[in-house]
């Protein structure tokens, strides 16, 4: 009997003691992942424990090497590092989690320790027959590797804020088009919209990541049976849920909405072809204001978003000269100069001067301090069939040309997140149907290097 009882009072203290055990915090997930490369220099750390934490306990005790300042966020059992610098590129980070305790006081169970690498440089775009989306990195002698594979073609795409994902517009058999995302290495597609009988183009990321802007448009029949792209409106697609919804009143009876691009506090801007206006909309209070906009075209906005700044379209006093005619021939055709205007009182500030030129494609710097455009001279002595590539301050001033190539288009600009490179896309302006080409250049109009030939479209990988 008492060895009865002696066993069963082990076997007690046993139950006890793995109760006690499995009530202990214990980490159920991280990312990224141990050992995971190519990982964004923007990407958050992610830990999911099987318990309510108290949170300052873990965030008191989750270290980096090299050392990062950031923000904590925290979503049911899941805490968000964000890094308040972009991680190194090239390096390997190492985080530890080196104790926490639950809600109820117990201490986590075990520390933690995992390794990534941050990517190289590297930038994403489009391209092949079918195109679809490829990614190289910026080193010399780098090859490129695939990230999507469908069947019928990527139509364009976007990234999201932390680099961790493209959302993109898979091409149908019927001429439609579906939004479907993929992780930045090319893993887990799947679908975010079906879109029947329709094509839901140029998504665009908020920027806190959790929803898409895109174009939903009809499809219309040609008369030989082709298929194309009609009229647009304005959606907005919530990742976590599937809703969909249009934007304002971009379902208007006489509305045709395109070109939806966020501000960085996440407003979200449109063009609004009937109104001939861009629509700047407050999602949180569904307060709309209107900035004429008579071109067409939609502009960038200020890192602060204080501002956007647009090509508008001007009309000469006098008849313009056609550049290489005999001096009695004469055509009033436009030309466009870049408008600032500050959205809280649609107050605008020209800042092309007073030239004849073209300017268009503005783009803002990281830090707001330059807007890097595209710029043709019209007047007969500078005119040239392609456009270059130029730099000015944001108020204007100091403009001046990074390229210096008459016979080439230069568009599609983006700023590297440093802020010390673009990359671009050059393309013959005399000669058609050449393919594209992805260029880089530093900001001080050094370095410029050809990435890839016939890609387009291109996007940082941050």
């Amino acid at each position: 009997m008492p060895a009865l009882l002696a066993l069963a009072a082990g076997g007690l203290l046993a139950g006890l003691a793995l109760a006690a055990f499995l009530s202990l915090p214990q980490v159920k997930d991280f990312s990224p992942a141990a050992g995971a490369q190519n990982v964004s220099s923007r990407a958050p750390i992610r830990i999911t424990f099987n318990r309510p934490m108290d949170s300052a306990s873990v965030e008191a005790t989750l270290h980096f090497t090299p050392e990062a300042a950031g923000t904590f966020a925290w979503q049911g059992n899941m805490v968000t590092f964000a890094p308040r610098q972009p991680w190194p590129v090239g390096s390997a980070i190492t985080a530890s989690l080196d104790g926490g305790k639950s809600r109820g006081g117990l201490p986590l169970l075990g520390a933690h320790t995992w390794t990534f690498t941050i990517s190289g440089e590297r930038i994403a775009y489009l391209t092949d027959n079918p195109p679809n989306l490829r990614f190289i990195p910026l080193a010399e002698g780098a090859q490129p590797q695939p990230i999507t594979t469908e069947a019928l073609g990527v139509y364009d795409f976007d990234l999201s804020p932390d680099g961790q994902r493209f959302v993109y517009s898979a091409l149908r058999a019927d001429g439609g088009a579906d939004l479907r995302a993929i992780n930045a290495d090319g893993s887990g597609a799947t679908d975010v919209l079906l879109c029947p009988g329709e094509a839901c183009l140029t998504p665009a990321f908020s920027p806190d990541g959790q929803r898409v802007a895109y174009e939903q448009h009809a499809l219309v029949a040609g008369a030989g049976g082709e298929v194309t792209f009609g009229e647009s409106h304005v959606h907005l697609v919530t990742l976590a849920t599937g809703a969909d919804e249009a934007a304002g009143d971009s379902t208007a009876p006489d509305a045709e909405t395109r070109f939806p691009r966020w501000g960085p506090d996440g407003r979200l801007s449109y063009f609004d072809t009937t109104r001939q206006a861009m629509v700047v909309q407050d999602l949180t209070t569904q307060a709309v204001s209107y900035i004429p906009d008579s071109s067409g075209e939609m502009g960038t906005w200020s890192p602060d978003g204080e501002f956007i700044v647009y090509p508008e379209i001007f009309f000469p006093p006098e008849p313009t000269p056609i550049p290489g005619a005999p001096e009695a021939e004469h055509t009033d055709t436009f030309f466009s100069h870049l408008l600032r205007v500050t959205i809280a009182t649609n107050a605008t500030e020209n800042l092309s001067g007073e030239g004849v030129v073209e300017d268009a494609s503005p783009v803002y710097s990281p830090d707001g301090a330059w807007l890097a455009f595209a710029r043709k001279s019209l007047d007969q002595a500078r005119w040239t069939p392609g456009r270059q590539l130029w730099l000015m301050r944001a108020d204007g001033s100091d403009a001046r040309p990074l390229t210096n190539e008459p016979l080439y288009h230069h568009s599609a600009f983006v700023w590297s997140p440093d802020g010390r490179r673009l990359i671009y896309m050059r393309s013959n302006a005399v000669t058609p149907g050449l393919p594209a080409e992805i260029w880089t250049i530093n900001s001080g109009g050094t370095g410029a290097r050809k990435l890839v030939e016939g890609g387009y479209l291109p996007q940082w990988m941050p």
